[in-house]
């Protein structure tokens, strides 16, 4: 980005902080708070990122490989305030240079979608399931880092954006999507893109990770699980320690998703997917073992889905995914017919 822009960029991002403590988000209607409806979803449904040429493009279809189509992006809103508008950061196909994460809603009715325009700057989109009516919902000057986690009666979403240079200093930020009202949840939290975060069922706590260091072997990451009650004056650190790579956390906090090198590992291409309580009973369950590279827990938190890098040639860049059970190993349910080349995906289970 030119200095002048990520100057000005700055200082509206920093106005935009100074607001969002003041903007208390709006509360669901008891009737639908914590509840997740599938009105209209007929089938799975995925949504892929990759590349066309020198610019990366998004498709939905149904999981088995039909209804396939791409998505462009035009005519994208903007309600944010403080935000910059398409004279500057115009969000059109021919000016994105990243796409992803991406995460499909409870109901089943709305894609999010992070995207970046510039190198040190992103910001969440989020569209209807046919890709249109698009609108951007978070501030468009600063990193969003990681995932989008939505909460349950999809009415809201939460993710980490930096509020310094560089991506630096991470912080939760929540959009009410009903009035396009950002909020700050937390404070001096110095979140990253490794860190997970989860809504609980309530909609109104948010669960999160804090890497915290390393093992003493160095071969994983230690966080700790923490919460905040969005509109609370502080986050509340838990004694919950995870190690590993976290890939989700149960809405109840009761335990979590990793990947992880099993102990006494040197192996760097070999880890373990690991369902672990964080209850303090020691429960572990092993799904999955090899070169598996990420997952994403699914919104029943009965399923989640695995990429795993191809075996027969790890230096390939070509990615297996398949939707796994959470309760035995191997429980492999769905291989997904995804581009092996797909930078990343989003998939949708029909109820």
């Amino acid at each position: 980005m030119h200095p002048t822009i990520r100057t000005l960029c700055l200082a509206a991002a920093t106005l935009a902080l100074a607001a969002c403590g003041d903007s208390p988000l709006a509360p669901a209607p008891t009737s639908v708070r914590g509840t997740a409806t599938t009105n209209g979803l007929q089938s799975d449904r995925l949504a892929t990122i990759e590349f066309q040429g020198r610019f990366p493009a998004l498709y939905i279809q149904n999981v088995d490989g039909s209804g396939r189509f791409r998505v462009h992006f035009q005519n994208v809103r903007d309600g944010i305030a403080g935000n910059y508008g398409s004279d500057i950061l115009p969000v059109r196909d021919d000016h994105i240079i990243a796409l992803g994460p991406a995460k499909w809603s409870p109901d089943g009715q709305q894609l999010a979608i992070v995207v970046s325009l510039a190198f040190d700057q992103s910001e969440v989109v989020v569209m209807n399931a046919n890709g249109l009516n698009m609108r951007t919902v978070s501030p468009n000057s600063q990193w969003i880092l990681g995932d989008i986690d939505w909460a349950p009666d999809s009415r809201a979403i939460a993710y980490v954006m930096s509020t310094d240079f560089f991506g630096r200093r991470g912080d939760l930020f929540v959009t009410d999507l009903v009035k396009d009202a950002v909020q700050r949840a937390t404070v001096g939290q110095n979140l990253t893109g490794i860190d997970e975060y989860r809504w609980d069922a309530t909609g109104r706590r948010l669960w999160f990770t804090q890497f915290e260091g390393t093992t003493e072997d160095g071969m994983n990451r230690v966080s700790h699980l923490g919460y905040v009650d969005v509109g609370a004056a502080a986050p509340v650190a838990t004694d919950r320690i995870i190690v590993g790579d976290p890939q989700g956390i149960a809405r109840d906090g009761s335990w979590a998703l990793v990947m992880r090198y099993p102990k006494g590992s040197s192996d760097w291409s070999r880890r373990e997917f690991v369902r672990v309580s964080l209850a303090g009973d020691g429960d572990q369950t092993v799904l999955a073992t090899g070169d598996v590279l990420y997952a994403e827990l699914m919104n029943g938190d009965r399923e989640a889905m695995l990429a795993v890098n191809d075996a027969s040639d790890p230096y390939s860049g070509l990615h297996y995914y398949n939707v796994v059970g959470l309760g035995a190993p191997d429980d492999v349910r769905t291989a997904l017919k995804v581009d092996p080349l797909a930078s990343s995906i989003a998939v949708l289970r029909g109820r």
